[in-house]
């Protein structure tokens, strides 16, 4: 499989919800909880309010960042994945890096867009460095492999489109980075 990171086989069939779908504009990030086996009623509410809140907003709008970002990168042929250390590191940049050199590899490029629809799962500001959790619904329906020069669409014959994710984010300074970036493969949302 090309991308491993981006698109594989989905072994596991759903239609998901409709109303996790869409992207919310990155100018009005909002951090939002759900109740999760991890944050149960008897777990701590993740903040909607306050410093904790204005923390969780910017961790969500730092991930909706580093989709923005991946959307360009993987998009150009000639791109080397730098802009990617403004958002992310370990795992997750390399990981991309990985599918950026793919791509290149099979003279290929993304074309479309990603729809997330990213939920903060948990914040703790008091750890050292701060950490947040995201978790995503991604939907990769809209954004395809495609030949760097024709933009003839080359997806896998089996890819996953829809799945959830989560992304491990750490606060460094005053920026909000990804570290870990997990796909649920065997899942649909």
């Amino acid at each position: 499989m090309l991308l491993p990171f981006l698109l594989t086989a989905c072994s596991a069939a759903g239609t998901g919800s409709a109303d996790r779908l869409g992207t919310p504009d990155a100018s009005l990030a909002r951090a939002t909880s759900t109740t999760t086996p991890d944050n149960g009623p008897t777990g701590t509410p993740v903040p909607h309010q306050g410093v904790q809140g204005l923390e969780g907003n910017e961790a969500v709008t730092a991930y909706q960042g580093w989709w923005n970002v991946q959307v360009d990168v993987l998009g150009r042929s000639d791109s080397d994945g730098t802009p990617l250390r403004q958002y992310a590191t370990g795992n997750a940049f390399s990981d991309t890096v990985i599918s950026l050199t793919r791509l290149h590899d099979n003279k290929l490029v993304m074309a479309g867009r990603p729809r997330t629809s990213p939920t903060l799962k948990s914040l703790d500001p008091q750890a050292n460095p701060p950490t947040a959790t995201i978790g995503d619904c991604l939907d990769v329906t809209d954004w395809h492999q495609v030949d760097a020069t024709t933009k003839e669409i080359r997806d896998p014959q089996q890819r996953l489109s829809r799945y959830p994710a989560t992304a491990v984010m750490k606060k460094y300074g005053n920026r909000w980075l990804i570290t870990d970036f997990t796909r649920e493969v065997d899942k649909t949302c």
